[in-house]
C-alpha cells in the first residue's frame, strides 16, 4: 500500500530539466538563475522587490534584522503558527507576545492584537514589530492590520509562508495578490517541499520599499555590498581616476550567509509555472473534504472570509474528539495504519517549554480550543478524487 502523506512536492520533467541546465552551467550559486527567479516571483506576486534566501526561517530572521529589532524590543505574533514566526524576533533579543486567533478563519485576531498593542503602549513599552501569519493559506485581515499599523506605528512583517497565490478583496472591491499590496513592510514566503512551490529548502522576502530591499540583500550576504555607490571607505574603494577598484567590497554591518543557490532558484522558477493550477486543485480538494465530511456531526471546517481566495497549503478539519469518544492519537494512528498521513498545525507556541514560562495562556483561549480539535488532512495537487474519497471513508470509520 502506497503511503499518502499530508503534503508532498510535485517534481515534473520540466523541473528536472531546469535543474540539469544549471548543473551544466558556469554558475551553481550567485549566478543569473537567482535574479531570474526573483524577477519571476515579483511578476507573479506584483511585488516591488524579491530577495531569495535559503529558507523561510532565514527570511523571517532577515526581515527582523531589516526592521532593526533590538534587544529589549517587543514583538507580537499569533499563538497558532510554526515556531519560526516567534523565533525570528527572539534571535534579535526581543520579547515575544502572543495574540489569540480568530476562531472563524484561524489567523491572528486584530482585536486580540489591539489589546496587546494598547497594553504595551500604556506601559510605555510600545511594540516594535507584528508578525501576522496567513495560516493554512488564508490571508490575515489585511486592512485591519494596516489600520493598526497606522495607529501604533509598528513594523509589519506578513508571514505568508502558507499563502503564495492567495488573494483578498479590499473594502472598495479591489482584489489583491499576496505581496502586491504595500501595507505590510515585508512579506515572507517559504519554498519547503510541502508548500505550493518548492526549491528543496528556500525562502523569500517581498517588499515595495527600495531601502529595505537594499538592506535585505546585504544582510543575506554577510552584510557585504559590492555596489560602488554604497561604498563608505572611498579612499580604499576607488582608484586615482575615480573608477571603483575591481576587487573591492565592503562589509558594512553584521549579516549572515543566507543565500539560495542557482540550483534551487531554477527549480523554484520552473515550479512557479504550475502555481495557479496547483491552487485550483487544492481548492477542489478542500471543497471535496468539506462537502463530504462536513455532514459528520462532529467535524467542522474553518470559515473562509468573504472576498478571500484561499491558497489551501493545508486542509484543516476540526474534529470534536471528546464528542466522538476517541483520542486524536488513536484516530491518527488508525489513519496511518491505513496508509494515510495526517498532522496537527500547530501546537500553540505558548505551550512550548521554551516559551511557556513567560506566555499567558489566559490570553489565547481560542488558540487552545482550536488545538484540541485540529487535524490536517492530505492536501496536494497529485491527490485524485479516488484518493480523497478513500481518505474520507477511512476517517469516517476511524471516528465511528
Amino acid at each position: 500500500m502506497k503511503f499518502t502523506p499530508y503534503g508532498r512536492q510535485d517534481i515534473s520533467k520540466e523541473d528536472i530539466e531546469a535543474v540539469i541546465a544549471v548543473l551544466k552551467s558556469d554558475y551553481l550559486t550567485q549566478g543569473p538563475a537567482i535574479d531570474s527567479f526573483e524577477k519571476a516571483v515579483c511578476l507573479e506576486a506584483g511585488a516591488g522587490h524579491a530577495i531569495a534566501c535559503c529558507n523561510g526561517t532565514a527570511a523571517l530572521h532577515l526581515a527582523c534584522m531589516a526592521a532593526d529589532v533590538q534587544p529589549g524590543d517587543v514583538a507580537v505574533t499569533t499563538a497558532v503558527t510554526f515556531v519560526a514566526s516567534a523565533n525570528c524576533a527572539k534571535y534579535m533579543g526581543a520579547e515575544v507576545l502572543f495574540a489569540d486567533i480568530d476562531p472563524e478563519n484561524l489567523t491572528m485576531s486584530p482585536l486580540a492584537c489591539r489589546r496587546l498593542l494598547e497594553k504595551a503602549k500604556a506601559e510605555q513599552k510600545p511594540i516594535k514589530v507584528v508578525v501576522t501569519v496567513d495560516l493554512a493559506g488564508h490571508p490575515c485581515d489585511m486592512q485591519a492590520f494596516s489600520q493598526l499599523k497606522q495607529e501604533f506605528g509598528f513594523v509589519w512583517i506578513q508571514d505568508a509562508c502558507h499563502s503564495i497565490g492567495a488573494t483578498w478583496e479590499d473594502s472598495r472591491g479591489i482584489r489583491w495578490k499576496i505581496g502586491e499590496w504595500p501595507g505590510p513592510d515585508m512579506t515572507v514566503l517559504s519554498f519547503h517541499p510541502v508548500k505550493h512551490i518548492t526549491t528543496g529548502e528556500g525562502g523569500m522576502i517581498l517588499t515595495h520599499d527600495d531601502l529595505l530591499a537594499s538592506k535585505l540583500r546585504k544582510l543575506r550576504t554577510h552584510g557585504i555590498t559590492r555596489e560602488s555607490d554604497e561604498f563608505l571607505n572611498t579612499g580604499e574603494a576607488f582608484a586615482e581616476d575615480g573608477a571603483p577598484n575591481p576587487w573591492y567590497y565592503e562589509m558594512q554591518q553584521l549579516g549572515y550567509n543566507y543565500r539560495i543557490t542557482d540550483i534551487q532558484a531554477a527549480l523554484g522558477e520552473s515550479q512557479l509555472h504550475r502555481l495557479a493550477a496547483g491552487i485550483v486543485r487544492r481548492r477542489e480538494i478542500a471543497a471535496a473534504y468539506e462537502s463530504r465530511l462536513g455532514r459528520h456531526p462532529h467535524i467542522s471546517f474553518p470559515k473562509v472570509t468573504e472576498g478571500v481566495g484561499h491558497a489551501y497549503h493545508l486542509a484543516i478539519a476540526l474534529v470534536d474528539f471528546n464528542a466522538v469518544g476517541k483520542s486524536r492519537a488513536a484516530v491518527m494512528n488508525y489513519l496511518k495504519q491505513a496508509g494515510i498521513g495526517t498532522q496537527v498545525h500547530y501546537i500553540p507556541i505558548p505551550l512550548m517549554p521554551y516559551y511557556s514560562k513567560s506566555a499567558n495562556l489566559n490570553e489565547v483561549p481560542e488558540s487552545l480550543a482550536y488545538y484540541r480539535k485540529a487535524l490536517s488532512l492530505p492536501c496536494f495537487p497529485q491527490l485524485s478524487d479516488g484518493d480523497i474519497a478513500r481518505i474520507c471513508s477511512v476517517l469516517e470509520v476511524a471516528l465511528s
